[in-house]
Parts: structure tokens; C-alpha cells; sequence
């Protein structure tokens, strides 16, 4: 029998495609290491995550559903009872299972509850000394499980650690959410640091273990607020970061709640010098996840591992980061945060133009382990593309969907290579003419110039909520005719 491969997932956390630079598509923005594993493997060009929220899409990779099947639909709600899931699948396959960093799969289930044989997780998006909501600062459920990270620093002789030149928008109801801050301490007392740590410290006891292991190394940043110490800090000079194309829209012809979201944050009195600000920041921490994973690939090569591992590099969802004049993600469907990187190191060397699906990593990490996937998944293995044994996957188009964030709203997306439908449960339609207008700034929905299109995608859209046994079908029937 072949000895089956390693696998090392890698994913960070609200991390836009065009910031990993082997992409080509920012030249500011500089991630070497992913490059590199860009350079020896591939990157998917289309790759794209099923719900722009972060626990819904990490609970699509762990089941390889759509969250409406899951169940995770927002950031508070847990896995379906009985749903099959990948670390349990993986570590009946004789797999050693470890996790690393920020959980935020399923509330009442940490990673022993899911299959890993171990892990250190959190799902705070800081630590102690950073301002954000005390509910955020690494609460981890089940409620008897302790702060990791803290210990950590304790253990490394940092103590004390604290943040400054914190950067806030002026919603006086939002000022304690930092969007930024400086990290006063070494890199070696980061979040991001700890995680490359932890995962390191896996590694190793996969070893002992003489077993394959399958590694989820799940880092929280670039997520805001985006914390980062010297070099990072002030790597970019916010001055050289162009504005953004979609900028300029004044969310005029888009839903309302669009209007609310921009408002919440208190952003828009900056203008896009403040957006500048954020980005640098965020460009640095992106850099430094990079240097981390150099730090796991360093690790692999001196165990050699290296060869003998798949590694995957990709993110939960994207971030607007001054699109639209949004941050975040939430209740639009942009390209900016579905849109994800997808690079994949020990298989093929050819990069892929197929539209992929975030929830296809299940199915596709158990393709690696031999393991045929439960049924049913939403979406099937990439493995075939990634060992450059298919050039296509056939897919047309990519499903999207959205339930509640920061408020309700359902919402269903369907996209091609040339027109965006996002059907808004109780607001108005979008449509886009993705050849004319990539950025999204014009809603065509109700052009009658563009009414066969319109109907096209209706029906289009209206096949996916049927075939992925979708609730919010029922109520789009009703009202497909008129909408």
C-alpha cells in the first residue's frame, strides 16, 4: 500500500485574494512563502467560499455542506446532530488529527468534540490589554476550557503584553472595536506566532506518533483589528495604497441595509485616507501570517515531512476593506469577500481556472486519505485538479449565502464569469454585468435592458435552492415572478 500523504490546512481568517501576491493582482501586498508554495504546486483562480461569516464557512469545511444544511448559520449556532464530520472521518481513517488556533466551527463543540486527537483552539480575535468587546478576548466554548494563548505568553516570559495606536471609526456606540492596533511586544508574543508555534508543536507529535496526520491550522488575522507588532506595523505606507475602484459608490441602488452596515462602522468621515490606514495594517499582518507560515514549512523540511504533505493555503472569506466604502464582510455579496486565495502545494504545478468551493476541502482532504466522503456533501474533491489529472471540473457557476451577522437578511447568490444574481429575501435584487462593471457598482436588476438576463438567472438561482434542499426556496417561488 502507498504511504498516503500528509495534509496541513492552512486557513487564515477574513483574508482578500488579490493579498496573497502570487496572484498578481497587488503589488504592495508581498506573501513569499505562499508564493513559493504557489510556485512549486498551484493556485486556484476561482476558488470561492459558500457564506462570507466566519463560522459558517469553517463549518462547511469541516462537513462539506452548504451552512443551510449544516446549520451554522450565523456565528452563534452549532452543527446539525449527526452530521458526519472531517476530523472524525480523518481520525477513523487512522489519521493523527491535530488543530491549531482560532476554532469558530460550532460553539458547544471544541476540536476533541469534532475527531482532532488534540489542539490548543480560541475564538477571541484579541487578547488581554486590546480594547475589544471583553466577549471577544478569547472566549473559548465550552466554557471550562482555558485561554491558550495567555498561558502561552506566560510560559514564554511574556507578561504584560499591551497595544497602542489603536484606530477606531466615530460611532460612538462602536468605539471600543478597534480596526487597528500596534502590538507592544516581539513577534514571538503575537497570536499569529503562537498558532506557527502550536502547529509546529503537532507536527512534532505526529512524529512520535508514526502515523500521517492531517493539521487545521486556522490563524485569526487578517481579521480586524488587525494587531501586529514592528516590522509589520509599519511595513506599507498607507500613502501608497490606491483607491480602491468601488469606492466611489454611493450604495444608492443597493439594499439598505448596505447604508446601515457603511454607518455602523463610522468609517466614512475618514474618507479613503482612513480606509489607507486600515489597509497598511492589514497588509502587515497578512506579511506576517506569511512569515508563519514560512516558519511551518521550515519545520516540515527539517523533519522531512515536506515532501510527503499537501499543503493548503486559503481563507474562510474576504474582506471589503474599503470597497464600496465597506468593511468587513456582513450582508452583501461582493467578489471582494467571497472571492478567496486558494494555493495548493504537493500535487499538480498547473494553476486551475475552475470554479471551486470552500466546503470541497472535506471531500477533497478525505480523496487524499483515500476515504470516500459522507453523504451528502455539497460539492466534490479537487483532488483530480490538483494532481493535474482534470483540467475542469464542469462548473458553471458558484452558489453563495448569507443568513445573519450583524442583522438578518437572508440572502442567496448565484455567479458566473459574467452576471452576478443576489437574490435579497426582503429588499431589493441585484444584478451585475460582471464584463462591464467588475467592481458591482451599477444594479441592473431592474433594467429592462437586462430583463432576459434577469430571468435567466432567476431560473438559474432557482435550480441551486432545489438541488441544495434549500429553506429559502419556499419563500423565492413565491415571489420569482414579481421579484
Amino acid at each position: 500500500m502507498a504511504k498516503r500523504k500528509n495534509v496541513l490546512l492552512i486557513l487564515s481568517d477574513q483574508q482578500r485574494m488579490d493579498t496573497v501576491s502570487a496572484y498578481g493582482m497587488n503589488d504592495i501586498c508581498k506573501t513569499p512563502h505562499i508564493d513559493q508554495l504557489a510556485e512549486e504546486g498551484m493556485k486556484f483562480n476561482h476558488a470561492y467560499t459558500t457564506s462570507a461569516i466566519c463560522a459558517p464557512a469553517r463549518a462547511s469545511v469541516m462537513t462539506g455542506l452548504y451552512a443551510h444544511n449544516h446549520g451554522v448559520i450565523d456565528n452563534f449556532t452549532d452543527i446539525k446532530e449527526g452530521t458526519p464530520l472531517l476530523g472524525d472521518c480523518m481520525h477513523d481513517a487512522g489519521y493523527y488529527c491535530g488543530f491549531a488556533g482560532k476554532w469558530h466551527v460550532s460553539p458547544n463543540r471544541g476540536p476533541e468534540e469534532c475527531g482532532f486527537d488534540e489542539g490548543k483552539p480560541f475564538i477571541g480575535y484579541a487578547f488581554p490589554g486590546s480594547g475589544v468587546f471583553p466577549s471577544l478576548i478569547f472566549n473559548q466554548p465550552p466554557d471550562n476550557k482555558p485561554n491558550y494563548y495567555e498561558e502561552y505568553l506566560k510560559e514564554q516570559g511574556f507578561e504584560g503584553i499591551d497595544v497602542s495606536n489603536g484606530f477606531l471609526g466615530d460611532n460612538p456606540a462602536l468605539q471600543i472595536q478597534e480596526m487597528f492596533c500596534k502590538h507592544e511586544g516581539p513577534v514571538e508574543s503575537t497570536i499569529e506566532y503562537f498558532v506557527a508555534h502550536e502547529t509546529n508543536r503537532l507536527i512534532d507529535e505526529a512524529k512520535k506518533q508514526d502515523k500521517p496526520f492531517f493539521i487545521w491550522a486556522n490563524f485569526w488575522g487578517p481579521h480586524s483589528p488587525s494587531i501586529v507588532p514592528e516590522p509589520y506595523y509599519s511595513m506599507y505606507n498607507p500613502d501608497d495604497i490606491p483607491e480602491h475602484p468601488s469606492y466611489c459608490d454611493d450604495l444608492l441602488d443597493k439594499p439598505y441595509g448596505y447604508y446601515l452596515s457603511e454607518k455602523m462602522w463610522g468609517l466614512g468621515n475618514y474618507g479613503w485616507k482612513g480606509f489607507q490606514e486600515i489597509a497598511a495594517r492589514y497588509y502587515g499582518h497578512c506579511t506576517m501570517i506569511d512569515d508563519m507560515v514560512g516558519l511551518m514549512v521550515e519545520k516540515l523540511k527539517a523533519e522531512g515531512l515536506y515532501d510527503d504533505t499537501i499543503i493548503i493555503y486559503t481563507a474562510d472569506h474576504g474582506d471589503c476593506l474599503g470597497a464600496h466604502k465597506l468593511i468587513e464582510k456582513g450582508c452583501f455579496t461582493f467578489e471582494e469577500i467571497y472571492h478567496i486565495p486558494m494555493v495548493v502545494k504537493g500535487a499538480g504545478t498547473k494553476d486551475n481556472d475552475s470554479f471551486v468551493l470552500l466546503q470541497e476541502m472535506m471531500p477533497t482532504i478525505l480523496d487524499v486519505a483515500g476515504v470516500q466522503p459522507p453523504k451528502p456533501v455539497d460539492g466534490e474533491s479537487i483532488l483530480p485538479l490538483m494532481m493535474g489529472e482534470k483540467e475542469s471540473n464542469g462548473r458553471t457557476e458558484v452558489y453563495g449565502e448569507y443568513h445573519n451577522h450583524f442583522y438578518v437578511a437572508r440572502q442567496r447568490m448565484v455567479r458566473d464569469h459574467d452576471y452576478q444574481l443576489t437574490f435579497n429575501e426582503s429588499e431589493r435584487g441585484e444584478l451585475y454585468d460582471l464584463k462591464k462593471d467588475p467592481y458591482q457598482l451599477h444594479n441592473v436588476c431592474y433594467d429592462p435592458a437586462y430583463a432576459e438576463i434577469k430571468k435567466k438567472y432567476l431560473e438559474l438561482l432557482s435550480t441551486h435552492l432545489k438541488t441544495s434542499n434549500d429553506p429559502a426556496n419556499t419563500w423565492f417561488q413565491r415571489i420569482k415572478e414579481f421579484y
